[in-house]
């Protein structure tokens, strides 16, 4: 399933999203740093961060514990990378 038609479907509105990639070690974020984050609805819109990533493939779900963000409570969502 695409991530847009994920976040359609199994994402509340007004959540915030994290992007990660799977790698050998466990995850890895997809653009510079544990803080990039954004709202649901912005990439619905073709806004936002992770605008360029609404076509990838959603992998899964994780949870990963980022003490130190003030975005600890973000949804981390798995995708392939193209």
């Amino acid at each position: 399933m695409k991530l847009k038609e994920f976040v359609e479907k199994f994402v509340e509105h007004n959540t915030l999203i994290r992007l990660l990639y799977k790698n050998k070690g466990g995850h890895e974020v997809v653009l510079n740093d544990w803080d990039d984050v954004s709202m649901e609805h912005e990439l619905l819109k073709g806004k936002g961060k992770f605008k360029n990533y609404a076509d990838h493939k959603v992998r899964g779900v994780t949870d990963v514990l980022v003490v130190k963000s003030p975005y600890s409570e973000a949804v981390n969502i798995v995708i392939e990378k193209k």
